[in-house]
């Protein structure tokens, strides 16, 4: 029996570690304007040092089998060559 695709919502946060830019934690959401608020909200509150809203396409959530991300928005400080990603 085929799998029906899921699409996920996320968000990466990014926290300073030993003065470097790492990733932090990765939080669901329910939507894409959930993900892009939580990010933004995270920067905003100081939670995090930047964070980016994800979407993706998931067809077996028990081998992580999907495709890429797609970035949605950034907010503060990101790794370089992430908003390369994002789809505009």
């Amino acid at each position: 029996m085929a799998l029906k695709p899921v699409v996920a919502h996320g968000v990466q946060l990014f926290v300073t570690e030993k003065s470097r830019l790492t990733q932090g934690r990765c939080l669901e959401a329910k939507t894409a304007a959930e993900a892009c608020r939580i990010a933004e909200e995270k920067v905003r509150l100081g939670w995090a040092i930047g964070a980016a809203a994800f979407t993706r396409t998931v067809v077996d959530p028990d081998y992580d089998d999907g495709g890429e991300p797609i970035t949605l928005a950034i907010f503060g400080k990101v790794p370089p060559g992430l908003a390369d990603q994002l789809p505009f």
